[in-house]
């Protein structure tokens, strides 16, 4: 039977929005041991980024703690002192980590029980899904996209954040013990580590080279209308704190750069769309005093001007570029050979354990390794038959493991993942090149 949870057993706690109130927080935290339990709530959807606007936390013997970080930045940076000495239990801590180092905070420790939940191979990895599978209870998920960052937070908004971290250390302890039963910790604590490696970076904007549809211009004029609209689009939403993508569309920026001759038209397009919202920006936005309108007219006309030693270069691939995987079959037969047998090894591994197969690698870094792989293989063993003392007898498959646990190790997959798929794709690629070193691509 499935117990719903509607409040927060001790009550609702107070939200926290003033400097003496969260002041009071580090020595609540003091008073209580064990990890702390953390969440956040961010408006992505209506801000201009990623930021917390409440934090949740929860400590054993603390109980629970609301913080409003957005009107109290300064005294939220402040518990950095004692939230940095403590281990955090988190779900899903890639969403949330980026909006609490922005803040100055970082895990002394990190836990995340979705990462439990995926080496379990459990069927739901989201809170609700676990609580209910794990400790036999549910909570409302119906707020998640809700507007955080609007003032005041309703009473359901508050008890819905505050049942994030109700029970999230009893689901982390559960977890565990399931984790340990399966001889699988050792395995979470590397996934956590490299959770904490890879997504505690403060909270950013991207960049105009990182949007999306960018990688297919070649035309350095191109890429000037995409730096100045970017750039425009960037002031504006910084400016009125809105999403980007609500002042232009990154589909508008590339639809516009992708032909410089009509650029001025398309431009006139866009900005003709009838209504508001993401399709259509808004004129009621300006930059530098100038109508959005005008600014991004001015920045096509910029772009257009621009004197052509001046415009930005394209990347230019260093010949290390994983062409389109769709035509490996018909023009690099090996590389789809081994791309299969990875694939098949890797379904094969997660089937007998149960687990997601992209718990143990996804695909895209498959895809690279394979390639790499393909067009690596005939180097490694040719190198090998050529500085081989002549006494020692030839060891192909010795020499394919190393060159493939390399490969894995290079692209981030954990000794965990390593050691269970380095087998099976040492004799994929053993297989493909058929220990010649005069194998290669097709």
């Amino acid at each position: 039977m499935v117990t719903r949870i509607t409040a927060p057993a001790d009550g609702l706690p107070p939200l926290r929005d003033t400097p003496a109130s969260v002041a009071e927080v580090a020595g609540i935290l003091a008073r209580g041991h064990g990890p702390v339990a953390v969440d956040t709530e961010r408006a992505s959807s209506f801000r201009l980024d990623d930021r917390a606007f409440l934090i949740q936390l929860r400590r054993a013997g603390s109980g629970t703690v609301l913080i409003d970080p957005e009107t109290v930045p300064r005294e939220t940076r402040g518990l950095a002192t004692v939230m940095n000495g403590l281990p955090w239990v988190l779900h899903a801590a890639h969403t949330d980590l980026p909006c609490l180092v922005s803040l100055g905070w970082r895990p002394a420790e990190l836990h995340d029980t979705q990462i439990a939940g995926k080496l379990l191979g459990l069927g739901q990895v989201g809170l609700a899904g676990m609580l209910e599978e794990m400790l036999g209870v549910t909570v409302a998920k119906d707020h998640g996209r809700d507007d955080w960052s609007r003032r005041p937070l309703g009473t359901d908004l508050l008890t819905y954040a505050a049942l994030d971290v109700e029970l999230l250390l009893d689901l982390h302890d559960e977890a565990r013990r399931r984790l340990d039963e399966a001889g699988r910790a050792g395995w979470y604590r590397q996934e956590c580590s490299a959770v904490l490696a890879t997504a505690a970076h403060p909270v950013a904007v991207p960049g105009w080279r990182e949007l999306k549809g960018v990688g297919a211009l070649t035309s350095p004029r191109s890429l000037a209308l995409v730096q100045r609209l970017w750039y425009v689009r960037t002031v504006a939403a910084v400016g009125a704190d809105r999403p980007p993508a609500t002042v232009l569309a990154t589909s508008d920026i590339i639809a516009v750069a992708s032909h410089p001759a009509r650029a001025r038209e398309t431009l006139a397009g866009v900005l003709a769309r009838p209504g508001r919202g993401r399709g259509r920006p808004d004129r009621r936005l300006t930059v530098f005093g100038t109508s959005l309108e005008e600014a991004l007219h001015r920045a096509v006309d910029d772009a257009l001007g621009e004197d052509p030693a001046f415009l930005p270069v394209p990347f230019r691939s260093r010949g290390t570029a994983v062409p389109d995987h769709r035509t490996w079959r018909e023009e690099y037969p090996l590389a789809a050979e081994i791309s299969d047998g990875f694939r098949a090894c890797a379904e094969d591994v997660a089937g007998d354990l149960g687990i997601g197969v992209d718990t143990l690698i996804v695909m895209k870094t498959l895809r690279s390794a394979a390639w790499t792989c393909a067009t690596g293989a005939r180097e490694v063993l040719l190198r090998d038959a050529r500085l081989r003392d002549p006494d020692v007898d030839p060891d192909p498959v010795g020499v394919l493991e190393d060159f493939v646990t390399s490969v894995l190790d290079q692209r981030g997959l954990r000794p965990w993942q390593c050691g269970l798929l380095a087998p099976g794709f040492v004799a994929t690629v053993a297989d493909a090149v058929g220990g010649d070193p005069g194998a290669g691509l097709s």
